[in-house]
């Protein structure tokens, strides 16, 4: 394209070809970044855009406010990043940048670091000369498979509570201890808080340090090892202040809205029930035994819309009582090997419109009272036991029990695995609502 102006303010470029590199060098003469306070790329993987023109961007544009370098092929920081000044905003989300120099410290304006998909892990010191920091975000990709998944976060300097102005921090590597665990109490203006590696013997501190955050909306910790291995989350260290009058006691958590947690719990935290704001909780791999009923603390919560439990739970069934979870509309339910069967009393879930069943092998009956899910939009039933498969797939006739309870479900997908290991995704209405559709 032609230069449009001499006075370009803010530049985003969404991809790049050979021929808009030859009209570069074409016009490269009347380039002007002088008055550029904002630029953007977006997945523009060029090398020649990477180190001739971002080069030229970076040293003209002394005004410039707001960096992003998304998805560039990048795998350090360009020297002239740090002589930006007047920088607000910098983001080197999905580039290879595996350090960062300890020049970051000159950008005293920055309020805003996304340095999420890099290679970091460690942050240097002088990131606590960022006292105007409100955003900071740090994580890499664990490696997939079955049971290991998340982020890994980034280890911080020991002092990292004295950037008080930090309202998201994700993700804080908390392996090195209670220190840094100590700090986060001292950021009272969090909003969202990820912490990742957290021990056990670090759970009473974690729960003193969430006593100050008063602010906090989204919460997620992931406790140390991965899949079956995971240590124990214990963030029991609360409840006793729950009945008495203290401030602390009506303030504790009420702000958060999400929470994630990712290992093993001995029991359900009881300030979980008091969370009258909460509307999404996740429990992974938190393998809670036959009396520890997750359900009982969460049942009636009344702002809680989504349900994500993978591997969570141990018993053998899981009732859902008339008059719980009132306001939820979507619930997913993986890996609990041991769950036997389900139970949806008349008024429970009254809005829920979706309802995940995953790889729950011992389930081989639909759940009793799923007639009473009358808002019940989609069921998806995947990796489950062949019985329940073949007898829904079998036996869609429609005076069968089975076609009664769920016949008032828009939308049912089964996915499975044939014996050739060949995935299969199958619509229990299909040819129904094909007719139904051309008439």
């Amino acid at each position: 394209m032609t230069w449009p102006s001499e006075k370009v303010r803010r530049l985003a470029i969404h991809s790049s070809s050979n021929s808009s590199n030859i009209q570069y060098h074409q016009q490269r003469q009347f380039f002007s970044f002088e008055h550029l306070r904002s630029f953007i790329t977006v997945s523009s993987t060029n090398p020649l855009l990477s180190k001739t023109f971002l080069s030229e961007v970076l040293r003209s544009s002394k005004l410039l406010k707001v960096l992003e370098l998304v998805g560039q092929e990048i795998e350090e920081t360009p020297n002239e990043v740090f002589n930006l000044l007047h920088l607000t905003y910098l983001s080197l989300y999905g580039t290879k940048v595996k350090s960062v120099p300890r020049a970051i410290g000159k950008l005293q304006h920055l309020e805003y670091l996304n340095l999420g998909y890099t290679g970091l892990r460690e942050l240097p010191a002088e990131i606590l000369k960022l006292l105007k920091l409100r955003y900071l975000t740090v994580f890499q990709p664990v490696d997939t498979s079955d049971d290991d998944y998340g982020f890994h976060g980034f280890k911080g300097p020991s002092k990292l509570g004295g950037l008080l102005s930090l309202q998201t921090l994700n993700t804080i590597d908390a392996s090195s201890g209670s220190v840094i665990v100590k700090e986060i109490g001292k950021l009272t203006q969090l909003r969202v808080l990820y912490i990742t590696q957290l021990r056990r013997e670090d759970g009473k501190e974690l729960c003193s340090s969430l006593v100050n955050l008063t602010s906090l909306r989204e919460l997620s910790v992931d406790s140390v090892g991965k899949g079956d291995d995971y240590e124990i989350i214990d963030l029991n260290h609360h409840q006793h202040s729950l009945s008495s009058s203290s401030s602390s006691s009506c303030s504790f958590l009420q702000s958060l809205r999400v929470i994630l947690m990712c290992g093993r719990l001995e029991k359900m935290p009881q300030w979980v029930a008091h969370l009258h704001s909460l509307v999404r909780i996740d429990l992974d791999w938190s393998r809670l035994r036959g009396e520890e009923d997750p359900l009982e603390s969460l049942q009636h919560l009344p702002n809680l819309g989504r349900i994500n439990f993978c591997g969570s739970y141990q018993g053998e069934g899981l009732c859902f009582k008339a008059g719980g979870f009132l306001k939820l509309k979507w619930m997913h339910l993986k890996r609990m090997e041991g769950l036997r069967w389900m139970r949806v009393e008349e008024g429970a879930l009254p809005r829920l419109q979706k309802l995940f069943l995953e790889q729950l092998p011992s389930l081989e009956e639909l759940p009793m009272g799923i007639q009473h899910l009358i808002k019940l939009q989609r069921l998806t039933l995947y990796e489950m036991s062949s019985q329940l498969r073949e007898k829904l797939l079998e036996n869609q006739k429609e005076e069968s029990e089975d076609y009664r309870k769920i016949a008032h479900i828009p939308e049912i997908l089964i996915g499975y695995y044939t014996d050739d290991g060949e995935w299969r995704d199958r619509w229990l209405w299909a040819e129904k609502k094909k007719t139904y559709n051309l008439s």
